[in-house]
């Protein structure tokens, strides 16, 4: 008798359509969860923000910054933003300026890849890379 058991037969894959169509289900399943979850939690957002409305307003009133309780601490928080409404005119002070710590460089994706086409290399300075994902799309 042998004693070595026999390697089970391959398991064939699900058939291609099949596969798409599970995935179309689950993923049209996963969003109905996600709108069900965000729909559930929008309640409970809207009271925070009650709260936040006259947390803050009691902030203000008293002109503090916060305020303690035996359970925690309401605070201000300070969120700076820097736009830029003419950018002809803050290019020209950045570079006469010289200016550059008032910037943040990066690269633009499509101008290295178009320069990366017509010079088949890369701008000094610039790494590259390209990601291949999967999308499946429901027949129209």
């Amino acid at each position: 008798m042998n004693d070595v058991a026999a390697a089970p037969a391959a398991v064939a894959a699900p058939p291609v359509g099949d596969l798409i169509k599970l995935y179309l289900d689950t993923r049209d399943a996963k969003h109905l969860l996600e709108k069900q979850h965000k729909d559930q939690l929008k309640q409970y957002t809207d009271v925070l923000n009650k709260i936040e409305g006259v947390l803050m307003n009691h902030l203000q009133e008293n002109a503090s910054q916060s305020i303690a309780s035996d359970d925690g601490t309401a605070y201000l928080a300070h969120k700076r933003s820097a736009t830029i409404s003419d950018a002809p005119a803050f290019k020209g002070y950045v570079i006469e300026n010289r200016a550059w710590d008032m910037v943040d460089w990066r690269a633009n994706v499509t101008a290295v890849g178009d320069f990366l086409t017509e010079h088949e290399t890369l701008p000094p300075g610039i790494n590259w890379k390209t990601s291949v994902t999967l999308n499946v799309m429901k027949k129209s």
